[in-house]
């Protein structure tokens, strides 16, 4: 059983093109016995991934493990703990723009359902004698992509104002070409 009080950022080191189901044969041979009891792999097997979710570079998540599951991904934190793994190799590269938009969105389902704030975010390195989140990756990296809902909501709806502003100028320009033709 998990208590989720934290959440445990990690990279899997690994090129830009790996996926959940790479880190599921990984762990396989790690753990071959535990395994999530709520979610598959595109196999129709249980999960032997132990991270709770795993972002894929294209900024796909994958539930790897129910929330409430026990993970294992961080020793001494496995049932405190949901586990988040960005797939690329943290030491080379930062996560890609799709994986932070989708991390910040999981972030806050997370956040809401766990009562779980910015500052409950942190790297695995905390707990474990290794680079892991990655050494290009500062260990408030995960907490400085956080804004919160007030200022997502004002980024959302400042972004609606841009697509807004955009479309009336396209519309503009085809009058003016219908004026000219005339």
């Amino acid at each position: 059983m998990n208590n989720p009080k934290k959440i445990i950022t990690h990279t899997a080191v690994s090129n830009k093109k790996h996926t959940a189901q790479d880190v599921d044969v990984w762990h396989k041979a790690r753990w071959n016995g535990f395994t999530s009891k709520e979610f598959k792999n595109n196999n129709g097997e249980f999960y032997h991934v132990g991270y709770h979710y795993v972002i894929e570079w294209d900024g796909t998540v994958v539930q790897t493990r129910g929330d409430y599951e026990e993970g294992a991904h961080c020793i001494g934190m496995n049932t405190s703990s949901i586990g988040i793994c960005c797939m690329g190799d943290g030491d080379k590269h930062l996560p890609s723009k799709a994986q932070i938009k989708s991390f910040q969105d999981l972030f806050f389902k997370l956040a809401e359902k766990h009562k779980l704030n910015k500052f409950d975010l942190e790297p695995h390195r905390k707990y474990a004698n290794k680079s892991c989140h990655g050494s290009k990756l500062s260990d408030t990296y995960w907490q400085d992509q956080i804004h919160s809902p007030e200022m997502k909501s004002t980024m959302q709806k400042l972004h609606k104002l841009r697509q807004a502003v955009t479309l009336l100028t396209q519309l503009l320009s085809l009058r003016r070409l219908k004026i000219n033709e005339k």
